[in-house]
């Protein structure tokens, strides 16, 4: 989730002058702007839109085009009901004919690494276009930027005994759309000055929990040479298939189809997902175990070698649990994620359990996400590189107010956009490091080690013996064992209650 981010970025970035910019591509012929070395080209299907009868189904064939299309602005959101505070994403136009991706590339790109961002949001709301995503910087470092839209929502992810396909329930339709994408690229980022074959994944939230998917995901083997996972959580899912079965014929039963076939599930309006009967998805929502795809929990597949061997960069925030305000959530069902066992762990955290609230987020976040980032550090580590980091780098301006970085807390500075933190003084310190920052993600992207950037030149690979972080703060540094023993008492209770 990203209210905390949102509420402090533009709504847009300045207009500045640009002129038009063509390619000769694979589907045909783009036209895009051009702007101080940097092309820009938006809206491009890489597939055929989800409409009508489509509904519910695989992504079909890529587009192609006679004539020359215009690529100068970004094509609509995918269907979904975004928080107030995303402005950009409230006003922006949706539909469903929504899968579509953005290229930025430098104007001499020949042979470029490619970075392909899967954008965050819980799987409900979202998109590759919104302003701190703008892949400039990335650019202006050599590097071809492509972000993309997937289906979300129960648009997105949906199961219903009428919707079979191949003789199952595929439920994963946003994780298919995400595959479809990474094809496009292997398929047509030659066009754009790419190489298909130096290509790194990586996204945030639920996007960092789709990248674990597509890492053991069979028919995206060989689509990506790297991935960075940032925040994107890991342990198993509590649903599967079935349950999403299930959920789907409640769903469909409260907007009055209790029998109801695919082509009167199809026939409904988009907006009628977001009736006040329809039970709002729930934390975790997205991709199951059982429906396309995902035969078995990432972190299963990578302890057992079925994914895919690839450099790894993978990290948290320092304030994970601030999504616990996000979702609404009492401090009551904080606890209770470990069945009741919070007090066992209890004595890890010393005097950090004074508060109530405030260790019941330091639980969420570090049950949610910090643990499952070492242990599939800890698995990747035995077959491919793996880079673990902790990021606690918050603007100056926010330091008086936040306790620690806010999940998604990170992405500006990933982008360099830092001068998109409309409502916060900025420092010159803060400028520099998301610089710094941005280098470090593409140093790995281009050469497979992020400690080639000077920001990140202590920053070692990992090894479990060591259990060695990087801690992105003010100076950065390493840290040996960071948070073992709360790790270590979290991982006997979550192997207890069968979710490790």
């Amino acid at each position: 989730m990203h209210k905390i981010l949102i509420s402090v970025l533009l709504a847009a970035a300045p207009a500045s002058a640009s002129e038009p910019v063509r390619r000769d591509t694979p589907q045909g012929v783009v036209e895009g702007r051009s702007d101080n070395g940097i092309e820009m080209f938006k809206g491009i299907p890489y597939t055929a839109p989800p409409l009508g009868p489509m509904r519910w189904r695989p992504p079909g064939d890529q587009p192609h085009w006679t004539g020359v299309r215009d690529a100068s602005a970004f094509g609509p959101v995918c269907v979904q009901k975004a928080p107030a505070t995303a402005r950009v994403l409230a006003s922006s136009p949706q539909s469903e004919d929504c899968l579509t991706l953005n290229i930025w590339r430098p104007a001499d790109a020949k042979n470029a690494p490619v970075m392909v961002w899967i954008h965050g949001g819980a799987n409900m709301f979202g998109s590759g276009s919104e302003p701190f995503y703008d892949g400039a910087a990335f650019a202006r470092r050599g590097i071809i930027l492509v972000t993309i839209n997937y289906r979300l929502g129960y648009l997105g992810f949906f199961g219903h005994p009428a919707l079979k396909e191949g003789g199952g329930n595929l439920v994963n339709y946003g994780l298919l759309d995400q595959i479809a994408a990474l094809k496009w690229v292997r398929d047509n980022i030659t066009a754009y000055g790419g190489d298909p074959a130096r290509v790194t994944m990586f996204g945030e939230s639920a996007g960092g929990g789709a990248v674990l998917n597509l890492l053991a995901a069979p028919s995206a083997r060989g689509l990506f040479a790297q991935a960075i996972v940032q925040s994107g959580g890991g342990l198993p899912a509590r649903k599967d298939a079935g349950d999403a079965t299930k959920a789907g014929q409640a769903i469909a039963a409260a907007l009055g189809l209790k029998d109801a076939t695919a082509d009167a599930l199809r026939a409904l309006p988009a907006e009628r997902f977001f009736d006040a009967a329809v039970p709002r998805p729930e934390p975790g929502f997205g991709a199951v175990p059982g429906g396309a795809e995902v035969a078995e929990p990432p972190l299963a597949a990578i302890r057992a070698g079925r994914a895919a061997n690839v450099p790894l960069l993978i990290g948290v925030n320092s304030n994970e649990g601030s999504l616990v305000d996000s979702w609404g959530m009492k401090d009551e069902q904080v606890l209770a994620l470990l069945g009741g066992r919070a007090p066992v762990i209890a004595d890890a955290y010393g005097s950090a359990t004074t508060n109530r609230g405030d260790f019941a987020r330091r639980l969420y976040g570090d049950v949610i996400f910090l643990y499952p980032a070492r242990a599939i550090a800890r698995a990747q580590q035995r077959r491919a590189p793996v880079w673990l980091y902790y990021f606690d780098y918050l603007p100056e301006g926010l330091r008086a107010q936040q306790k620690g970085v806010n999940h998604a807390g990170e992405i500006p500075f990933v982008f360099d956009m830092s001068a998109s933190l409309a409502q916060i003084p900025r420092t010159e310190r803060d400028l520099s490091f998301a610089k710094g920052v941005n280098g470090c993600f593409a140093a790995f992207a281009t050469g497979g080690k992020p400690s080639a950037s000077p920001l990140c030149s202590a920053w070692a690979p990992y090894d479990a013996k060591a259990d060695n972080w990087f801690v992105f703060r003010d100076p950065p540094a390493g840290a040996n064992r960071f948070a073992e023993r709360q790790l270590d008492a979290i991982g006997a209770v979550l192997r207890q209650l069968g979710l490790d």
